[in-house]
């Protein structure tokens, strides 16, 4: 079974058990909007079986975040502007919860750049295979927006405490080498060695069982994920109601800017 389409934002497509999401927004560098969000609960509601998944992404990045076009074109007042970031951050979590919860083994195949939320697809992964040419970036500094994706709900369990504050407040863009000497990554490799990885992978997760990696995925990341992804959200929404966090999106998404696609 394979969703195709140009504006379809999430390629779905199932191969025996084994289930490839590829976020499918490559001229927004797959930044994140609600339909994308809602593709990606779907098919994972409607896959809820499949003994193996692998995200992806189109094109050249992996997911460059919050889409800031989506956040301005919501931004006619505080009111609008609060009430959209409620949803997409919302949605994000209810995303990541959705993941926590596959009882098939979950591989980020991240093909590119990482910047805001979106870090949170990898975060939650079992195995995370990254391109040697991706790097990571909070962006939340510049943007005036509080973390989320999980940069405190699941980041500093994985890198400690210190580490993750430390990205966050610096605003730092951490290379595929980096970010595998921190723990986040358990291959680098270019796109073929990736693709390699990936079938070795799947051959392995087939002899074992499904419900014992959702068990151990679970208990890892902690019973009380919604409570700490709902922590992000509401603080979220603080930041995004401020004057300060509108002008600089504004000047983030400026002519001179376009190139930069997302960051929340």
């Amino acid at each position: 079974m394979t969703s195709h389409g140009a504006d379809t934002p999430v390629l779905s497509q199932r191969d025996g058990e084994v289930l490839r999401l590829t976020l499918n927004r490559p001229e927004r560098g797959n930044s994140l909007v609600l339909p994308l969000l809602d593709a990606l609960i779907t098919a994972l509601n409607d896959h809820a079986d499949a003994q193996a998944l692998i995200l992806t992404g189109a094109g050249r990045a992996f997911s460059t975040g919050g889409d800031i076009g989506g956040f301005l074109d919501h931004a006619e007042t505080t009111d609008t502007l609060t009430d959209y970031a409620s949803q997409l951050v919302g949605r994000l979590n209810q995303t990541l919860l959705a993941l926590a919860d596959h009882q098939g083994f979950i591989i980020s195949d991240v093909n590119g750049p990482v910047t805001g939320g979106s870090i949170g697809l990898m975060l939650i992964a079992d195995h995370v295979l990254l391109d040697q040419s991706a790097f990571i970036q909070p962006y939340y500094a510049q943007m005036g927006f509080a973390p989320d994706g999980g940069w405190t709900a699941i980041l500093p369990d994985q890198i400690g405490r210190h580490r993750a504050l430390n990205w966050l407040t610096r605003d730092l863009r951490w290379t595929a080498d980096m970010a595998g000497d921190a723990g986040l990554a358990d291959t680098m490799a270019d796109s073929a060695g990736r693709t390699a990885q990936i079938d070795s992978l799947l051959q392995h997760a087939a002899q074992l069982d499904g419900s014992v990696m959702a068990q151990a995925r679970r208990l890892t990341i902690g019973v009380d994920l919604a409570d700490r992804l709902e922590a992000e959200r509401q603080a979220f929404l603080e930041q995004i109601r401020k004057p300060e966090t509108l002008a600089r999106m504004q000047a983030f998404a400026s002519p001179s800017k376009t190139s930069r696609k997302g960051a929340a």
